[in-house]
């Protein structure tokens, strides 16, 4: 039996990957993909037959019925509230509910695939279902979207340098109906100096109108945002808009 991925147990229980009582309001919903890009090359892509078959045996009994059930009960009545528009501001404790939410999710996701080496190491999982550590170099956005019915996921490996200084990239972007999200993590080479900056390029949209960054640094944000992605094709562009390329910014050394 598989490891939890959370802790050391033994998964013992099917963990639905998106909860139910989301999908339960997109019935119709058929759309789950996954992809796997290394260097903007496509290696895979795969789709679930149905969201609501979205189910991974990759947990254990204590976190599934623990942190991961307080986490989904304290985050659903504000993503309900996205989704019917009742509600204005997004506080930081909202922001941060939704930030562990989706990079929870992202995690759970990850591990639908087992063809695949998983971005996010032991460490990092555990410490999200320990102390709710977000990984560090991690982002997190959300944004509204407009005639977009369904549940829609894509998440991609991204491979942005070559040699012994690979820097790896993870975009994991998801939509429940009109609530889309998300998460970008970086996992620099072990010698990178303490300091250094690194972003990826991003393909120019209106994104400052568009994306509300909830992590890092969350505070006060307004809801909605001033436009929304439209349709499938809104969401393809967002799911593009990260580039293979990064910006590597070293920090000064004084002499």
């Amino acid at each position: 039996m598989r490891e939890c991925i959370f802790c050391q147990g033994m998964a013992s229980t099917l963990e639905d990957v998106w909860p139910l009582w989301l999908t339960k309001r997109f019935p119709s919903s058929d759309i789950s993909f996954m992809e796997a890009e290394l260097g903007g090359r496509k290696l895979d892509k795969w789709r679930n037959k149905t969201a609501k078959l979205l189910q991974v045996r990759c947990v254990c009994e204590k976190c599934n019925g623990g942190w991961m059930s307080d986490l989904e009960r304290q985050v659903k009545p504000i993503i309900e509230s996205i989704l019917e528009d009742n509600i204005k501001t997004i506080d930081v404790s909202s922001q941060t509910l939704i930030a562990l939410w989706a990079i929870k999710t992202a995690m759970t996701l990850e591990s639908s695939n087992t063809h695949r080496k998983r971005f996010y190491n032991d460490a990092q999982r555990r410490e999200l279902g320990m102390i709710s550590a977000i990984p560090e170099r991690t982002s997190v956005w959300i944004a509204k979207c407009v005639n977009q019915p369904n549940i829609y996921s894509i998440a991609k490996d991204l491979w942005t340098a070559s040699g012994q200084d690979v820097i790896y990239g993870y975009v994991t972007t998801m939509a429940f109906g009109s609530f889309a999200v998300q998460v970008a993590s970086i996992r620099p080479p072990v010698n990178l100096p303490s300091g250094t900056t690194i972003k990826f390029d991003v393909v120019d949209g209106p994104w400052d109108e568009v994306l509300i960054q909830v992590w890092p640094i969350p505070r006060l944000r307004r809801w909605p945002p001033i436009k929304g992605l439209t349709g499938d094709w809104g969401l393809e562009v967002l799911t593009n808009r990260l580039s293979k390329s990064v910006h590597v910014v070293y920090p000064q050394v004084r002499i």
